[in-house]
């Protein structure tokens, strides 16, 4: 069981939860950065996870699956906030 590991869960599952929250206050008012906010949030929890299972199990098949997921999902987020950076950002 490693430390670092545990402490990169706690920390990533904490970093994790002010996306989570925009995504539910934002769901309403402005949906694109909600879900925006929502893959944010799936991508740090997802990657707290696979900290979690590294420091359990070690380094097996399945936890580098879900390590590899973490970083689809990073992928994801960073092109669904292309358009939406260059949408709003063309100022008055």
């Amino acid at each position: 069981m490693s430390v670092w590991d545990l402490a990169g869960f706690v920390a990533f599952a904490t970093a994790g939860l002010p996306p989570l929250y925009f995504a539910l206050t934002l769901r309403v008012v402005n949906r694109p950065f909600s879900r925006l906010s929502l893959l944010l949030a799936a991508a740090l929890f997802t990657h707290g996870i696979f900290h979690l299972l590294r420091a359990l199990e070690g380094a097996r098949s399945g936890v580098l699956a879900i390590e590899a997921a973490s970083a689809v999902l990073v992928l994801i987020f960073a092109l669904a906030y292309w358009p939406l950076r260059r949408r709003d950002s063309r100022g008055p």
